[in-house]
């Protein structure tokens, strides 16, 4: 049984990702609390080898739950389960773009300038990335670059 855990900045294409995971065969959650993975995981090992490809998409949407992140994961081992994480990212000046031609809200500045979002994101992501298996820079990448990068 494969985890992969897709996570990253707002803006950076996760939602995109997730697609291209879907059509490569991956059960896919999204926003799934962290603190639910041990039991997701036992519901998926008790699925007589029917959910072998799991994709879980984490990010800051779950708020303060996010935190759980990393004791979640290691309860993976007790099971036997590896993972692997995947970790999106974009220049700033990207990401602020994105936010504006979607008009919509970066989650930590719903009221408030994008950059101070931005800002706090990475702040908060930044272990998660250090311990990322995988990072991929959207920046430049078109839709049809990153599903490559994603099968490469």
């Amino acid at each position: 049984m494969q985890f992969l855990i897709i996570t990253g900045m707002s803006g950076a294409g996760k939602s995109l990702c997730v697609k291209y995971f879907e059509d490569i065969g991956y059960f896919c959650v999204d926003n799934l609390p962290p603190s639910l993975i041990p039991k997701f995981a036992e519901i998926c090992l008790q699925s007589n080898n029917k959910m072998e490809k799991i994709a879980l998409i984490m990010d800051i949407r779950g708020g303060s739950m996010f935190l759980d992140l990393f004791p979640a994961l290691e309860s993976l081992a007790a099971y036997g389960i590896s993972y692997k994480i995947l970790f999106l990212d974009a220049q700033d000046n990207i990401l602020v773009k994105r936010f504006k031609e979607t008009r919509r809200m970066h989650p930590l500045s719903p009221e408030g300038r994008i950059n101070d979002g931005i800002a706090e994101e990475r702040k908060i992501l930044q272990p998660v990335k250090e311990k990322a298996h995988y990072i991929i820079d959207t920046s430049n990448l078109t839709p049809r670059q990153l599903k490559q990068e994603i099968l490469d």
